[in-house]
């Protein structure tokens, strides 16, 4: 029995095997290449750089916030994957029935990982390849031990100016 294909916005996907996808998340770009799925991109961000080597040939429409539309609909996707605190909902909106697809998506922790391997590697046909990766987070997860046992820690992390 295969899962319900859910996304974040709780909008239920269907598999296609043939998709022309854009992401506009550049972990998930990323994650998409690991799911075997490069020569499906016809667009990026100019921050989804990884892995560069399979990228340079991938179209680059704007950064994250930023996208130009027009050159994203020249592309013709059928699938723009944005992420809820990467992408602004305004874009979201103005893609909604101009894109035969949007996936949203919202990880905040390293197991929502899971799903989205899941999610991803099923709307797109790739659960084999999106059960090897999500084999090897589980594994790596593990190693760490569960959060309660770690040290703590003060920390400043900055992803911004």
């Amino acid at each position: 029995m295969t899962a319900e294909l859910i996304d974040a916005a709780g909008q239920l996907h269907r598999p296609c095997p043939d998709a022309r996808i854009v992401s506009l998340v550049p972990s998930i770009t990323e994650c998409l290449c690991a799911l075997g799925l490069r020569h499906q991109l016809v667009g990026r961000t100019g921050f989804c750089v990884q892995p560069r080597r399979w990228l340079r040939e991938v179209p680059k429409l704007g950064g994250t916030k930023d996208v130009d539309v027009e050159r994203l609909l020249a592309q013709r996707p059928t699938h723009v994957i944005l992420n809820i605190d990467e992408n602004r909902r305004e874009l979201a909106d103005e893609l909604a029935g101009r894109v035969p697809v949007l996936v949203i998506t919202h990880p905040r922790g390293p197991r929502d990982n899971l799903n989205l391997y899941r999610l991803l590697g099923g709307i797109f046909c790739r659960e084999m390849a999106a059960a090897r990766l999500a084999s090897a987070l589980e594994r790596q997860l593990a190693a760490c031990g569960e959060p309660a046992q770690w040290p703590r820690r003060r920390v400043l992390y900055l992803i911004w100016y």
